[in-house]
């Protein structure tokens, strides 16, 4: 037996708003009907289900349902983004800034995943504040990068223990500028900036021998209580006559290095008197 439809025209069938379960479809190639049961007909066309955004209701979505129609948004750049098609196939979307050359970059590594915004530190003498979007660099009123001691006056002998040993000025200093350069009453000036930094050091002394004629006095840089060898210098003293004695030096310093004046009799023992003098860094 044959299935037949009751002859009546399509536009005078029942209209329904669903496809029932079980339900075909008709179709014509060729001179040729054929039917479809409705599921086939759904998985020739390749969908199913249905299509709805996801994810933060706040953002920008890429499906825009415009009535009964779906469309797909294109991505378009922006400022310092750009978007692209990748090699698999995907959108791609990636920062779009360059660094200049010139200089030290802010920006670093642009081609990474994660490119660096680097940090800005004060050195010496500066300072950085920040106040909303921007960032303010000053130097720092009033900064004073030198150390400078004086002594005068001074009758205090050096106690020279031993021929050709060199030992620490004795007496009290008066402290003229502290800043970078800390100075103490004991002769020493110790660097308390945040970076290494070459430092020049100059000291003129006037030098007597405390009872003795013709001894031959030196004079050294030291640092963190160590001479400095290749700073000496020297010149006869005897103890009627002072004699002027200079050393300028450049040494090599991080942050709490401190830096003394050490003199030597290399002819005996005979104490040694430093009545005179400055000692600077900067």
């Amino acid at each position: 037996m044959v299935d037949r439809t009751d002859g009546r025209k399509k536009s005078d069938f029942l209209a329904k708003t669903t496809v029932e379960s079980g339900a075909y479809l008709d179709y014509f190639v060729n001179g040729t009907n054929y039917k479809i049961l409705y599921t086939n007909f759904l998985s020739g066309l390749g969908v199913t289900g249905t299509i709805v955004t996801e994810g933060d209701v706040s953002g920008t979505a890429v499906l825009n349902v415009d009535g009964t129609i779906n469309k797909i948004r294109n991505i378009e750049n922006g400022p310092g983004v750009i978007s692209s098609v990748s090699a698999n196939g995907g959108v791609k979307l990636q920062q779009n800034f360059t660094a200049d050359s010139t200089g030290e970059p802010i920006l670093r590594n642009v081609t990474d995943d994660t490119p660096d915004i680097v940090s800005l530190v004060a050195g010496d003498g500066i300072t950085i504040a920040r106040t909303n979007n921007y960032l303010t660099i000053s130097e720092t009123a009033n900064t004073v990068l030198d150390g400078l001691l004086s002594i005068q006056g001074n009758s205090t002998a050096t106690t020279i223990a031993g021929a050709g040993t060199a030992v620490l000025v004795a007496g009290t200093w008066v402290v003229q500028k502290s800043g970078i350069g800390a100075g103490t009453t004991g002769g020493r000036i110790t660097y308390t900036g945040s970076t290494s930094k070459e430092i020049r050091i100059d000291a003129s002394l006037s030098v007597k021998a405390a009872s003795a004629s013709g001894q031959n006095a030196s004079l050294y840089v030291a640092k963190n209580g160590a001479i400095v060898t290749a700073s000496r210098v020297n010149t006869e003293v005897d103890a009627t006559v002072e004699k002027n004695i200079n050393v300028a030096w450049i040494e090599t310093a991080v942050q709490n290095d401190y830096f003394e004046l050490f003199v030597a009799n290399e002819s005996g023992t005979d104490d040694l008197v430093v009545t005179n003098g400055s000692f600077r860094t900067s």
